[in-house]
């Protein structure tokens, strides 16, 4: 199994350089295009929540890291950060039937996230959130 750390600045603007890591680790381990763009699009999403609101109200230092593992069965990743308690896997499903003027604010990333990925498993350890992110190699 290949195994890959990164530290991610928690800004916006360290998000499209994480994706370029991301590709390019999906490309070396010879991922689908398919693939790869799932595996990408639900770790967006999850990054950018997590530079956005994790830190809120949270004293620095921040810390953010991703772990990309790659092998002949499954890519994942798991994002950890210091930030706020969140558990996106316990968010309820946005209303898709509501017009658009009467929806929650918000949601609709997380359901994102949970139709992009096969598995997501949160959980708060040594004082930081830890969300895994598992689409099975097909």
């Amino acid at each position: 199994m290949a195994s890959h750390d990164k530290t991610v600045a928690p800004d916006l603007a360290a998000i499209p350089p994480l994706m370029e890591w991301i590709e390019q680790r999906c490309r070396e381990a010879g991922i689908a295009s398919e693939l790869t763009f799932k595996l990408m699009l639900a770790i967006e999403e999850a990054a950018t929540n997590v530079v956005s609101y994790a830190f809120a109200e949270v004293p620095p230092p921040h810390r953010f890291r991703v772990r990309l593992d790659i092998d002949d069965k499954r890519c994942a990743a798991e994002l950890a950060d210091n930030g706020r308690p969140f558990d996106p896997s316990a968010a309820p499903p946005p209303d898709l039937t509501a017009a658009l003027e009467e929806r929650d604010a918000g949601g609709l990333g997380i359901h994102l996230l949970r139709n992009m990925a096969d598995r997501i498993e949160y959980r708060r350890e040594g004082g930081e959130n830890r969300l895994w992110i598992e689409t099975a190699r097909r």
